[in-house]
């Protein structure tokens, strides 16, 4: 599955890939499938080049959007697991209970 993904953001890579609404509701770019290629490929090499490797777990802080998706490509990429956690959560955030 992943591969087709991969096929599908090189193949047309001017299409969009993530999208939000704009202003009346219209839909808008936040990035092309191009530049999501791009940054899961920047974030895999950065992932790798600090010694990560296939069956390794790592803890990731990025918001959600375009480079929260790529940072899950590049994981998923790479074979890692993940726990992708939004710095900006803050306190209120739904907290797992205790063990």
């Amino acid at each position: 599955m992943l591969d087709r993904l991969e096929h599908a953001l090189r193949a047309r890579p001017e299409l969009p890939a993530v999208l939000t609404a704009g202003r009346g509701g219209a839909p808008r770019a936040l990035a092309t499938r191009g530049e999501l290629a791009g940054l899961a490929d920047a974030y895999a090499a950065a992932l790798h080049a600090r010694g990560l490797r296939a069956g390794d777990t790592v803890g990731v802080a990025v918001r959600p959007g375009p480079r929260a998706l790529a940072v899950l490509l590049a994981l998923w990429r790479l074979g890692l697991r993940g726990a992708v956690l939004d710095p900006g959560a803050g306190p209120a955030a739904p907290r797992a209970p205790p063990p």
